[in-house]
């Protein structure tokens, strides 16, 4: 008897654990330099406003399996491909990618999907391209969270910034592209860890980001110009998405409310707390 229940009790654990999945999404990333991207995997199509496994959690990246050391896997698509992800990630926006410089920094979107999505989160950088080692670098702006868990936080967008180090080079080619480095983010929830890889791009300084998106004088300035404004752009877009789905929350609380309020224990419940 006693073995039936454990053999029970292993087979509901492994069910949960195939269940569980991706819980944390890094949806847009853009450098102290100018450009946009995001982390591997990322489908801008999946919707934010929800936590279960399909669609909501479909191309949150978790750190298992093969490819717990390198890029990370999703539901959707499986292992995180370098060159095709990238090449998908700068046909989206249209845009370079993350432009950073040496003591920069990568600010990035971290979406929350469930409870073990929360922070805090630790980020590392590859200077090759190649995902095979990773240094730490340090966050200066973080998701909150206890232990990679919050309830609260569940079906919203934070912003979670990391820091260039000054002496950093990036000497990976991937897409057609150079100079790349590898931005990896991670918290240590245990069903994950749940974060992203985000590819960015080493320029020398500022002024060089509109050079390394193709152009040069007059048109690197037109080049930054209109990545700062198609970055403000996504910043709004963001807050605004943002108001949509705390406004959808605070309904689904009131719903929630009313039904209490037609249950006649709860009424009595809350009716006893107040005196």
């Amino acid at each position: 008897m006693v073995s039936s229940t454990r053999s029970f009790i292993g087979f509901i654990l492994l069910t949960a654990a195939t269940l569980v999945y991706g819980h944390g999404a890094i949806i847009s990333a853009t450098g102290n330099a100018g450009g946009t991207g995001m982390a591997l995997g990322v489908d801008t199509s999946t919707p934010r406003d929800g936590t279960r496994r399909n669609p909501f959690q479909q191309d949150s990246t978790r750190f298992r399996g093969s490819s717990a050391e390198t890029l990370g896997e999703t539901l959707a698509g499986g292992d995180n491909q370098l060159e095709a992800g990238t090449q998908s990630i700068l046909a989206e926006t249209g845009d370079s990618l993350p432009q950073v410089t040496p003591g920069g920094e990568v600010q990035m979107t971290l979406h929350q999907v469930n409870s073990d999505g929360a922070g805090p989160y630790t980020c590392m950088i590859n200077a090759d391209g190649t995902a095979q080692t990773w240094n730490d670098i340090q966050v200066t702006q973080n998701v909150p969270g206890r232990n990679s868990r919050s309830r609260a936080g569940r079906e919203t967008d934070f912003p979670l910034t990391a820091s260039i180090p000054l002496g950093q080079t990036c000497t990976g080619a991937v897409a057609g592209q150079e100079n790349i480095c590898l931005v990896r983010c991670q918290n240590s929830a245990r069903a994950g860890p749940f974060g992203g890889v985000v590819p960015v791009q080493m320029v020398s300084d500022v002024g060089d980001a509109g050079s390394a998106a193709g152009g040069n004088g007059t048109a690197s300035a037109r080049n930054l110009a209109a990545a700062a404004a198609k970055n403000a752009r996504r910043a709004l877009a963001i807050k605004v998405r943002d108001n949509e789905m705390k406004l959808t929350r605070l309904r689904r609380k009131a719903i929630a409310l009313a039904e209490d309020l037609d249950d006649p224990d709860v009424l009595a419940e809350i009716l006893e707390e107040c005196q």
